[in-house]
């Protein structure tokens, strides 16, 4: 998975779970820039997975709370076959 295709399944689960058409944020910026709090980031990390069908497991999204580092973490499960 490149790292486009991820950032635009974290972009489309931030969509769904803030309802919006439309959505702005950097790879580096937190995801509390685009409005998401700590129940908004679980479901964030369900709707990347629906989206992307990595299994995340108990993962913490405060851990990787940017785009980039998020995709960090998905980088580790490919690696690992999950």
């Amino acid at each position: 998975m490149t790292k486009e295709e991820f950032r635009n399944a974290v972009v489309e689960g931030i969509k769904r779970v803030k309802g919006l058409d439309a959505v702005t944020i950097a790879d580096d910026e937190t995801f509390t820039h685009a409005g998401l709090d700590s129940l908004d980031s679980m479901n964030l990390v369900l709707e990347v997975e629906g989206i992307t069908g990595l299994n995340f497991g108990e993962f913490n999204l405060s851990d990787a709370n940017t785009i980039d580092e998020f995709y960090g973490k998905a980088g580790e499960l490919l690696a690992r076959g999950a």
